[in-house]
């Protein structure tokens, strides 16, 4: 029953959020902030998770992304099981000092513990948008925007539709500096 309810969870197209899930986190795991882990290159988040002080320490002396995992109650060096690890480029905390973000360089392709329909590691585990009309509906995204703080960069932006659109950014502030 547990593996039909992940497999319906992860790969699904009903809206089944775990609305109690600060709830457990609080009550099993003592000392938690969240974490935003962001690719360093493409701006993309990829996983939003927790970490205690024995995790951010771990992450800063190893240089990979240790988390805490609150389901396991345990350390939890991403990339351990699967080989996917995330290199810890840089740690920021935000101004009330209660969450962090990991900026992190991914070794292989992915980040999510889930695979696509080909069976490949997904780069993120934000991989399904809700849908507008009746907030319940889920859809695969294949939409991604990568920030990026260079000039003229020319993102692909993978359309649901399967589209493919070019678009052109500048950013004015790197133009100003030039002047």
């Amino acid at each position: 029953y547990i593996g039909v309810l992940m497999h319906e969870i992860e790969d699904g197209f009903d809206l089944r959020m775990d609305w109690r899930k600060l709830e457990k986190v609080v009550a099993n795991c003592k000392g938690l902030v969240p974490v935003c882990v962001q690719d360093i290159e493409s701006g993309e988040v990829l996983i939003l998770a927790y970490a205690n002080e024995l995790a951010l320490q771990t992450a800063l002396e190893r240089r990979l992304c240790v988390l805490w995992s609150s389901s396991r109650g345990a350390l939890w060096i991403k990339g351990d099981t699967s080989g996917d690890y995330l290199e810890l480029k840089n740690v920021f905390v935000n101004c009330e000092q209660n969450s962090l973000l990991y900026l992190v360089k991914p070794v292989r392709s992915g980040a999510c513990h889930t695979r696509d329909e080909f069976g490949r590691t997904r780069k993120s585990c934000y991989y399904r948008q809700v849908s507008f009309d009746d907030g319940h509906t889920l859809a695969q995204s294949r939409a991604r925007i990568f920030p990026h703080p260079s000039t003229n960069i020319r993102n692909y932006i993978l359309l649901s539709s399967g589209f493919l659109l070019g678009v052109t950014c500048t950013v004015l502030a790197t133009k100003q500096r030039r002047n």
